[in-house]
């Protein structure tokens, strides 16, 4: 009798499990309205039940995926539970499920929810990333090497903080130029400028089709909005200028915001073409800018375009003169083309020693000599400012030194090895160089003497400058002041 009542409840136990099976796999699907009502029912409730509407809402979307309502629903329950990526991704499948009428409702309420999402996200980004700011300075500030790692640990993660924010914020407005553009500074905080560069270029080209409506024109070829060596604007230019006028001030800080960054990471990556391209730009929008006109006259001298490297200095000058870099690069540039045209000298020298009657090394003598004494001649007043706003750079003394030594050596050379004839015709272009650039009457005397004063002044910095103390002894003996010469001569026998 045991045995059968056990038999008895196990077959209970197997005949009960299948009919709940049965009833279960022959349940009726509800309509959809069904399940949408309950999951809106659900969300009316005090607290919402959220839970209990993703049920229903799950069960419509597996019997019902082509529905654009179900997804619409779920989208909006994502929405307030401020989970951004599920919302974009419902709304998304909604609006391809649904016929553009069906759509043209949701579409209007979506647009102001989206933009309300967006402004806050974008508010909260900003303040992060401020707020990282302010703790990596901060930073640079501790003594305690501990403190000052965690303090810029902690500037990371804000950053982290802000640029999940941002990336919340392409999401809902995905041709939106500010967030890339705030991104993009973000990137360059970090270092990472591939990043860096492509969130600014997609800011900058957002900004252009949206406020410019032109997606057209390739904005980083210079010679679209830009002709001559310092860049005369071009008509497409000016088009441009017209709409850019047009714009409220705040557009135009946040345009200009823009170009700076990206030109800075271009030049942090060493792409001095684009570099050039984005800041020639920049200086045409705001001209009074410094800093972006030696940029470009940098980046020109990395292209090996010394001439277009000068006039770009040239335009710092003029704003500021009294930047002592810039009249030290305008000097070198034409102290170093004179130093080059030395070789140049050297090697129809020897052709002359060897043959004194090859005319055309003659000529191509007289005409490297004419090029050398006018690069130093145009580079000495440069170099002088120099020393006028700095009265302890030595290596500018000694440059200058070297000028003057250069000049009165080959106007020696001139006036000693050539005919009556050659002699006059080269020194009259000459003398003419050095009055109108040097400031200095053009003869032998007065240039040595401006050659022992300048090496005097680089001496003093640096007495044991061997080169300095061979010239001077030169210059002394070509001054005839041989009390000067016995003291100098100990010093580089």
């Amino acid at each position: 009798m045991r045995i059968l009542r056990g038999l008895v409840i196990a077959g209970c136990v197997i005949g009960c499990s299948a009919l709940a099976f049965a009833q279960k796999s022959f349940e009726l699907v509800q309509p959809v309205d069904v399940y949408l009502r309950s999951a809106r029912i659900a969300l009316q409730t005090n607290p919402p039940e959220f839970n209990r509407a993703i049920q229903n809402l799950d069960i419509a979307r597996a019997n019902y995926p082509e529905n654009h309502e179900v997804h619409f629903l779920m989208g909006t329950i994502w929405a307030e539970k401020d989970e951004i990526d599920s919302m974009v991704a419902s709304y998304e499948l909604s609006k391809s499920l649904a016929t553009p009428k069906q759509w043209e409702k949701e579409a209007k309420e979506l647009d102001k929810l989206y933009e309300s999402l967006w402004i806050k996200r974008l508010e909260d980004a900003v303040k992060l990333f401020n707020q990282a700011d302010s703790l990596a300075s901060l930073a640079d500030t501790i003594t305690d090497p501990a403190l000052a790692d965690s303090t810029r640990k902690n500037a990371g993660i804000v950053r982290g903080m802000s640029q999940n924010k941002l990336r919340q914020c392409v999401l809902l407005r995905p041709l939106e130029f500010r967030a890339y553009s705030v991104r993009g500074l973000i990137h360059q905080r970090r270092g990472d400028v591939d990043s860096t560069i492509a969130d600014l270029a997609k800011a900058e080209t957002l900004f252009h089709r949206y406020e410019f409506v032109d997606s057209t024109t390739d904005w980083y070829d210079s010679t679209v909005f830009f002709a001559g060596p310092t860049g005369s604007p071009t008509e497409a230019y000016k088009e441009f200028e017209k709409k850019y006028k047009k714009l409220t001030d705040e557009k135009r800080s946040r345009y200009r915001n823009i170009l700076s960054a990206l030109g800075s990471a271009y030049y942090d990556q060493e792409q001095w073409g684009n570099t050039i391209a984005i800041y020639r730009r920049y200086h045409q929008l705001d001209p009074a800018n410094i800093n972006t006109i030696v940029t470009i006259a940098d980046c020109f001298s990395r292209l090996d375009n010394e001439q277009e490297a000068y006039k770009w200095y040239e335009l710092v000058v003029r704003q500021d003169p009294n930047s002592k870099d810039t009249w030290y690069n305008m000097g070198i540039f034409f102290y170093n083309n004179a130093i080059r045209l030395q070789d140049s000298l050297a090697k129809y020298d020897k052709t002359l020693l060897a043959n004194a009657g090859d005319n055309v090394a003659k000529t191509s003598y007289i005409g490297f000599l004419r090029q050398s004494f006018e690069n130093f001649a145009r580079g000495i007043p440069n170099l002088r400012k120099v020393v006028e706003l700095d009265k302890k750079d030595d290596e500018t003394w000694r440059l200058l030194g070297i000028a003057y030594y250069s000049i009165a050596s080959q106007l020696t050379e001139v006036e000693t090895r050539f005919t009556q004839a050659d002699r006059d015709a080269i020194l009259t272009d000459i003398r003419t160089l050095i009055e109108n650039h040097v400031g200095v009457a053009p003869e032998q005397s007065a240039l040595w003497e401006e050659s022992r004063e300048m090496l005097l002044a680089a001496a003093e910095n640096n007495p044991d400058n061997m080169g300095i103390c061979r010239m001077m002894k030169v210059t002394l003996a070509r001054l005839n002041r041989p009390d000067e010469l016995q003291e100098w001569a100990p010093k580089c026998p």
